[in-house]
């Protein structure tokens, strides 16, 4: 009998978390976003914590401030660190916000080390947010492959010669394993990406931009791929009068905003054929 042993990630990551300081020398800091480099020097700053959940915490008004504020943060975070090792000391354009230690572990590639570094630094009051949630549970790491199914199914029902161009493979300069993209033909690329529930927004929100990430890096490969429209097709809750629909909308405009940083799009609908019909036109 042989045994298989499961093989170990091998992928070096290091991090420093971005925090705030709500309530200036309460010693409360709350990490709300990181940045993370990979030892292919391959660059990731995100937000951890969507807007939505910093109103809910501490109140319209200051939790609106502080989703402001931290996308500055991160903006200037990933423009120091992009030129910069992680040793080196960067400091928050803003007070109250501040940057944690160096940190370092091992992931699958740099999408499960946001994932890995995110919930090693998942702050407590932010878990207790969404331990309070009533919400039922749902399969999130199951929701993006629906969602891009439920398309491939539309857009193959309609243009069956387009099957080919979705789950494509990529090899990025200096990046090493092949990443996947969820649909590219001619000058379009696009990810899929989906959230369902209120619950789902904090995990959908780090899922994304790691996409928006990937497309930002296909992008750069010109020379192979002459892409001049790379989005995120987001399944999120239609948009209807309600506080749930204006926490949905609030992740929405995040996304774009995190999008227009670097010259991507985000589309976002609730349902797949309008969706496909989107990718149609847009592969057309």
């Amino acid at each position: 009998m042989t045994f298989k042993f499961p093989t170990l990630p091998d992928y070096a990551f290091s991090w420093r978390s971005l925090q705030v300081e709500p309530i200036p020398f309460s010693g409360e800091r709350i990490t709300v976003g990181l940045v993370l480099k990979g030892h292919d020097q391959a660059l990731i700053a995100a937000r951890l914590v969507p807007s939505s959940r910093l109103k809910r915490i501490y109140g319209f008004e200051m939790g609106a401030r502080i989703a402001d504020a931290l996308s500055l943060c991160v903006d200037g975070a990933d423009k120091f660190y992009s030129r910069q090792p992680l040793t080196g000391d960067w400091l928050p354009p803003l007070e109250g916000f501040y940057l944690g230690d160096l940190q370092s572990s091992l992931a699958e590639n740099i999408e499960d080390a946001l994932i890995v570094a995110s919930k090693s630094s998942s702050s407590i009051s932010l878990a207790m947010s969404l331990e309070n949630s009533e919400e039922p549970a749902r399969p999130e790491r199951s929701a993006p492959e629906d969602w891009r199914k439920s398309i491939y199914d539309a857009v193959t029902g309609r243009r069956g010669e387009l099957a080919e161009f979705f789950e494509r493979s990529v090899t990025i300069r200096g990046y090493g394993l092949p990443m996947k993209f969820g649909f590219i033909a001619g000058n379009y690329a696009a990810q899929f990406d989906a959230v369902y529930g209120e619950k789902g927004i904090q995990q959908a929100l780090i899922r994304a931009q790691s996409k928006l990430w990937q497309l930002d890096r296909l992008r750069d490969e010109s020379q192979l791929f002459p892409l001049e429209t790379c989005e995120l097709v987001l399944k999120a809750p239609a948009q209807e009068a309600g506080a749930e629909s204006s926490v949905f909308s609030d992740f929405v405009e995040e996304l774009k905003f995190e999008a227009s940083r670097r010259d991507l799009a985000v589309f976002a609908t609730d349902s797949a054929i309008v969706a496909a019909e989107h990718v149609i036109e847009r592969a057309a």
